[in-house]
């Protein structure tokens, strides 16, 4: 019995062996994986956890600011417009 278990324990060695191998070869790859994230994280946001905005954010949203401003801009005078003609009809009515 202890023949045969010396047997099972030669050919299971190297199996075990190689299945540590890859265990720490993939932990290590891991651990690249989430130094790389937190270097990239490093850049998205700063040390009060506050995200910093991009250039190009920066940009996209200050052009969508100007349109919004200039639509609204443009509703104030259509209902401006819209209230006079509703005073004056109101005031050649009566």
């Amino acid at each position: 019995m202890s023949d045969l278990l010396k047997k099972v324990a030669t050919a299971v060695a190297p199996l075990l062996l190689a299945a540590l191998g890859f265990l720490y070869s993939s932990m290590m790859e891991v651990r690249d994986q989430v130094s790389v994230l937190h270097q990239k994280m490093s850049i998205l946001v700063d040390m009060d956890n506050k995200i910093i905005p991009s250039p190009d954010n920066a940009i996209a949203r200050m052009q969508i600011k100007d349109d919004v401003m200039k639509s609204v801009n443009e509703l104030d005078k259509r209902i401006a417009i819209i209230e006079w003609r509703i005073d004056n009809d109101k005031k050649g009515g009566q």
